[in-house]
């Protein structure tokens, strides 16, 4: 392993990620795999690559309306996705609703990269934008174009520590693990050095004793 290939799962994550495992992207592919009960939680550094902004030729959206009522019982807003009438299915009424984010985004370390969906708060802090500013931008004067303007100047930015969860559920009959981003936060220049030249120094450590 050369050290300019090295990835560093340190330093300035968020509350989520206190008792996540720590992987690189390579990693967490391979782990994620194995979990067939329950869910896991990863915490893993990397930048944003890509956000996918078409399906099969055609514009992806990137935020949807949700319903913002209190589900009985729950205490926790509904978010199911609305009607253009702001019809809620879920709650068999027309009430508050609000814009949410939903996208996907290839994130990528220095080894692999991958494909996570990236809900709602997450992808607030990855974009840099409010959900209700993402459709500001997208219905103004610059229409999509602007939009993904907007995006795209978000590639590469800063080195991101995600919290990534990995669920084990069935969907149409067929079992799966969905992984998905869930939380992250931005990782300090200070101490993403700092956790870069630990690893650089530890890495070098093991080699030299696996010379003696």
């Amino acid at each position: 392993q050369s050290l300019t290939a090295l990835t560093v799962m340190g330093g300035g994550g968020g509350a989520r990620a206190t008792n996540a495992k720590t992987l690189d992207l390579t990693e967490l592919r391979q782990i994620s795999e194995q979990v067939t009960q329950g869910s896991e939680m990863y915490s893993v550094v990397c930048r944003l690559g890509l956000v996918q902004l078409q399906k099969k030729g055609e514009l992806q959206p990137l935020t949807y309306i949700a319903c913002q009522e209190i589900r009985e019982g729950r205490g926790l807003p509904c978010n199911r996705r609305v009607d253009s009438s702001g019809f809620c299915p879920a709650c068999n009424r027309v009430g508050k609703s609000s814009a949410r984010f939903n996208v996907r985004c290839r994130f990528g370390d220095a080894k692999d990269n991958a494909w996570l969906t990236t809900f709602h708060e997450a992808a607030e802090r990855v974009l840099g934008m409010k959900a209700e500013e993402a459709q500001s931008i997208e219905q103004g004067e610059g229409g999509r174009e602007a939009l993904e303007a907007a995006v795209i100047a978000k590639y590469f930015d800063q080195p991101l520590q995600l919290t990534v969860r990995a669920k084990y559920e069935t969907y149409n009959g067929e079992a799966r693990t969905n992984v998905s981003c869930v939380d992250n936060r931005p990782v300090t220049f200070g101490q993403h050095g700092r956790a870069m030249l630990k690893e650089v120094l530890d890495h070098m450590g093991a080699q030299s004793r696996k010379q003696l």
